[in-house]
Parts: C-alpha cells; structure tokens; sequence
C-alpha cells in the first residue's frame, strides 16, 4: 500500500506543476489571485465537486481491463485526476455503484473521495447534495460534466433526423443539460463570490458552436449551455470566479467509444481522458490576468471541428 500511496503522491504533485507550466503561472510569487486556493489548502480542505462522475459511455465500468482514467470515461478521468492534484473529490450522478467504484480508486491512489447521488433535474436532489459536499469543506471546484442520454433505441452512428426528433425528449434534454448546471451553479456561486476565487467549470462539444446533420437531438443543449458559460463569466469573473467552456472537439475513449471507432473505416482518433482533465486542472490554475472563458482540445489526426 505504501509504494501506491508514493506513486499517488509523486503524480498529484507532477500534475500540480504541470498545470502550472501549462497556465503560465510557474512562478514563485504569492502575491497572485490564484495562489489563494493553494494556500487555504493548509487550513481548510481543497473540495472539487465533479457533476457526472461517470459516463454513459462506460458500460456501468465494468471493463476492469482498461486504465483507471479510461474505463469510466471523462468524468471517472475528472475525478481521479483532481484526487491526484490534492482535492478532496465530491463525486456526484444518478448510479451509486459507479460512485463508489471511482471514489475507491481515488482513494485506492491515496486520494479523498465522497460519493453523492444527485439527481440534477430534481431541486431537492441538487440542494441535498451540496449540502452534503459544503459538510465537507469550501468547494473551490465546480465541474459540470453531464448530457442526456441518446434517444431511446439509437446510438452515435444511428442518430435521429430533425423529423423524428420528439419534443418531449428536447426539453427534457435541456432540463438536464443546462437547467440542471444552473441548479447546481446556485448551490456554489454565492460562497465562491464571498470568498473572492473559485471555477465553474462547463463540458462542452463541437456542437456548441454549430449544429451539424443529424445533430438537432444534441446541439441544441450544447449550445445553451455555452450561452449560459458565456453569461456567468461576465458576471462572475470580476467578482473573482473562473468560469470556463471546454469544446470537447472530438470522440472521448471509453467502452463505448471504442467499440464504435472499430465500426468506422480506417480507425477514429480517440481522445485520452486523462488528457483532457489535465486541462480542465489547468483552467483551474490559471492567474486571473490570464482567465481563458473558452477552450476547445482537438486531437492532432483529425480535422477541427471533427465531428460536424
């Protein structure tokens, strides 16, 4: 156990500096806005909250075989890779057993990981999660990394024309991808406004920015969602909280992904997960001379805009 928990330890630290390196904030002085949420760490607990800690895609994480980073998507990558950097992890979503399995491989690491069911079209739900992750600590991080399911019956190379989009699903759709953000967006902001620091962190996709054929189930939620990011950061970033889209430009590995990338001629590039909560770490990291409102990560074998 010892030798993990070294390993765990050297890999939170190597994180730590690279997001540094990546931000440009390598430096020594602590005059710096964003010094603050390393410093409290000395008194109070670092809480990162992770909405969507795992991954329609993960096959409910039953692939053992493939890395900790992969096997339950983005939001199992999110989770550990913020473990890793010295948070404690509050993991929220609908599946307790996925909860639970990310949050023992965080702590499996040597993190600290508390497992929360929420449900984000539900008030109730997100006000008594939230309490719950305040129980543990100031929460420095808020990620939202959630989307609807597919219609029910299709999947990514099935996707349904415009006319046979359902209304009903459409709105349901934007209840969990964008009112289920704000909900939990009101659980975070006015203790992060008091405070003066803080990040609301947004999963995006290249449909945010334009729609694409057989897209209409999807895009529309996307592009709300960037919409409300573009609006939180111009009313939160002067009163000191980072709030940042990423334009997820590309097919994400897991389960699902790779199944999929065997169906398509001559391969699909595949982005790693761990990569791009690296980068999400980053965002979080950088000094707010330098705040970025948007980022998009594309992968290097493929055009940008990939997926459109």
């Amino acid at each position: 156990d010892t030798p993990q928990r070294e390993r765990a330890q050297n890999s939170g630290q190597k994180l730590r500096l690279r997001a540094k390196i990546f931000c440009g904030r390598h430096t020594t002085s602590s005059s710096s806005m964003a010094e603050q949420p390393e410093a409290a760490s000395a008194t109070t607990k670092k809480v990162a909250v992770i909405v969507g800690a795992g991954s329609k895609h993960d096959k409910d994480g039953t692939w053992a075989e493939l890395a900790p980073h992969e096997r339950w998507g983005l939001g199992g990558a999110l989770s550990l890779t913020f473990g890793d950097a010295g948070f404690h992890v509050i993991l929220m979503a609908r599946r307790a057993a996925i909860l639970d399995d990310v949050a023992a491989a965080i702590k499996a690491r040597g993190g600290l990981a508390t497992p929360v069911v929420c449900d984000v079209t539900d008030d109730a739900s997100v006000k008594a999660a939230f309490e719950r992750a305040r129980a543990v600590g100031p929460i420095e991080v808020l990620v939202y990394n959630v989307a609807p399911p597919f219609p029910g019956g299709v999947d990514f190379d099935s996707l349904p024309g415009v006319e046979a989009i359902d209304a009903a699903y459409l709105v349901r759709s934007f209840d969990i991808g964008v009112a289920g953000a704000l909900r939990c967006a009101h659980q975070v902001l006015p203790a992060m406004v008091a405070a003066g620091r803080g990040s609301v962190l947004l999963g995006g996709a290249t449909m945010a920015l334009r729609g694409g054929k057989n897209f209409g189930c999807m895009s529309p939620i996307k592009f709300g969602l960037r919409s409300l990011g573009q609006t939180m950061y111009q009313e939160y970033a002067p009163k000191g909280v980072h709030v940042a889209h990423v334009v997820i430009d590309g097919v994400i590995a897991s389960p699902n992904t790779r199944l999929l990338a065997q169906k398509v001629p001559g391969g699909l590039p595949l982005q790693n997960p761990q990569h791009l909560a690296e980068a999400f770490l980053a965002l979080h990291h950088q000094p707010p001379t330098t705040w970025t409102h948007e980022l998009q990560l594309s992968p290097n074998m493929a055009s940008i805009g990939m997926r459109l």
